[in-house]
């Protein structure tokens, strides 16, 4: 069952958690992983100065809005959403593929209750340092409607593209608005048929998640077309 948000209480939830993290966390970023990241975008990236360096980049409404469609009932058609998780997989299985072989990253799947990493600056020193990183397998948690969520699945994978493309490339912390920088930057990466499906999972999920401070159900779902940037 989603959470339903009142349009006023989730704006003044968001409010407060936007005003609290206009200055991102920021780090070294890894100089390898984003020439990789420049040379697999489909798109013009935007310039990571701005995306680390710039002022918010995710306005207070917009926070919200993005949180009350994942929390809301979903409108989009089943099949363009089997069509963009199909793609999301698919492309998610080549990225990760680069990491590995390009890059040379090793995972180290954890089973704890807790994440491995206390923060994200632990987690991007790993990667620039020794080409590893710890994840908790998405194995532990309530399987994903769509995406193969076993020990080195799906999801497994797309939470390492996200962390080395994204949070390391850039050297950005877990902040809402360092989430949404990672995203601008991750989204380049993916076709515009897997797009929304990867906006769900990279952005919908994370900024409920920031709005509610639970962890939501994962869905599979398409945003308005208006949300996703």
């Amino acid at each position: 069952m989603r959470t339903q948000w009142p349009r006023g209480m989730l704006v003044r939830v968001m409010s407060e958690v936007i005003e609290q993290v206009v200055c991102a966390e920021v780090f070294a970023p890894w100089a390898d992983a984003q020439r990789t990241v420049e040379a697999l975008a489909l798109e013009p990236l935007m310039d990571p100065r701005a995306l680390r360096h710039g002022p918010g980049l995710l306005a207070r409404e917009e926070a919200a809005r993005i949180a009350r469609w994942f929390g809301g009932p979903s409108y989009a058609p089943a099949h363009l959403i089997a069509d963009a998780y199909e793609a999301l997989e698919r492309e998610t299985r080549a990225l990760h593929a680069v990491v590995r072989a390009t890059l040379g990253v090793r995972v180290h799947y954890t089973h704890g209750s807790t994440d491995p990493y206390d923060n994200a600056e632990e987690l991007c020193a790993d990667l620039r340092a020794t080409r590893t990183m710890m994840l908790r397998t998405a194995a532990l948690d309530t399987p994903h409607p769509r995406l193969d969520s076993s020990r080195g699945g799906t999801l497994d994978r797309l939470r390492v593209v996200h962390d080395v493309f994204g949070h390391a490339a850039l050297g950005l912390g877990f902040d809402l608005q360092s989430e949404y920088a990672t995203w601008l930057q991750c989204r380049t990466l993916f076709s515009p048929r897997a797009r929304g499906a990867a906006f769900t999972e990279l952005v919908g999920a994370v900024t409920t998640f920031v709005a509610t401070g639970a962890k939501p159900t994962l869905r599979a779902d398409l945003p308005p077309e208006d949300l996703l940037a």
